[in-house]
């Protein structure tokens, strides 16, 4: 009996020790420059889906560590950026260590944390998969070459399909995690609804609570919203004469609602096709709207008068309808009703066309 007692007292004890303990992130920090003067941490809020700052460094001395440690409450997105311009995004999986270096870069090591780079996973499948696609595109572009524009884009329709089931291949590897959260974001929650709802069933296995799986959560209902029968949420965004316009304006027509880019080849190949659609579809009331996420303005002129666009324009430059709709790539594009409901999503100008002849 008095062993049962001893035994209860050293469990009931150990559970008390460990109620006690905190499991934290800290970040141990050493400069190894004098120009670092100031570090500014951020870490990544699920609630409201972007960077918030978590803490501001200023009294920096070079070779002089400093410790920064915040409760682990689950896995999270920390970015780290100095004075000098140098910052660095970061996946921090377990508490733990994350030691940096910080001079002319920012070196990170941990077992607990790696450095966030999708691009440049996205870099490598770009070479890999569109090699010398994109140069032959121009030339053809250049030349006005329709018959080889219309072959390379039956390979890039193919080539495509291998490109993002290589993409998803590799955040499947990732697992349920702040990484793959992050990655996500690379993915178009309209084209990709499918993986997203996969990788959701995963994230909720393994952090069933968790902030990461409540922002996914969110994100695909948000979508889900935007399907085929629904109507699509209004913007207001001022054209390119300046005057504001509505998307309500366009109800009564059907209405095709185009983001673009000059910079974005398969939307100029599709460009010079919607020019002509609009100016011969007579029998119905038609008209399109582009919003384009051009940062360079003039490029975006240059880009309407050389492809022919006489529908209205706008340049969301900052991305706020192209965010709205939770757009993450282009081409893409929203057909609507009369009513303002969505017909259709991601068609081509081929596929419009004869979708338009069938209205009546």
């Amino acid at each position: 009996m008095k062993t049962m007692r001893i035994l209860l007292l050293l469990c009931l004890f150990a559970i008390g020790c460990r109620s006690q303990q905190t499991v934290e992130t800290t970040f141990y920090l050493e400069a190894n420059s004098e120009k670092i003067k100031t570090i500014t941490i951020s870490k990544y809020d699920y609630n409201k889906e972007k960077m918030v700052e978590w803490k501001s460094i200023a009294d920096i001395n070079a070779n002089e560590p400093r410790n920064e440690s915040i409760q682990f409450m689950e896995p999270s997105i920390y970015g780290v950026k100095l004075n000098t311009g140098k910052e660095m995004r970061i996946a921090v999986e377990r508490s733990g260590q994350i030691n940096l270096q910080l001079g002319d870069g920012i070196v990170l090591d941990s077992e607990a944390a790696s450095e966030l780079n999708f691009n440049r996973s996205i870099d490598s499948l770009n070479n890999e998969f569109f090699a010398g696609m994109i140069q032959d595109f121009d030339k053809a572009m250049k030349e006005n070459d329709q018959k080889r524009i219309a072959e390379l884009e039956k390979k890039k329709d193919r080539v495509l399909i291998e490109f993002i089931e290589a993409m998803e291949n590799l955040v499947r590897e990732m697992g349920p995690s702040a990484k793959a959260y992050d990655a996500l974001g690379y993915f178009d929650l309209y084209k990709n609804n499918g993986f997203f709802k996969e990788m959701l069933k995963r994230f909720k296995i393994e952090y069933p609570s968790s902030g990461m799986s409540k922002s996914l959560q969110k994100r695909i209902r948000k979508a889900d919203l935007l399907a085929i029968g629904s109507k699509m949420e209004n913007f207001k965004a001022l054209n390119k004469k300046g005057a504001l316009i509505n998307l309500t304006d366009f109800r009564g027509s059907y209405v095709l609602v185009d983001f673009w880019a000059s910079w974005c080849r398969p939307c100029r190949v599709e460009n010079p096709k919607l020019s002509e659609l609009y100016k011969n579809t007579k029998h119905i009331k038609f008209d399109i709207v582009g919003i384009s996420i051009d940062a360079n303005e003039e490029h975006w002129n240059n880009a309407i008068e050389k492809d022919g666009l006489e529908w209205s324009q706008i340049l969301d430059t900052d991305q706020t309808v192209f965010k709205q709709y939770l757009l993450s790539s282009l081409p893409a594009n929203f057909l609507l009703d009369p009513e303002g409901r969505i017909i259709s999503k991601n068609i081509t100008a081929e596929k419009l066309k004869i979708q338009l002849k069938e209205l009546r």
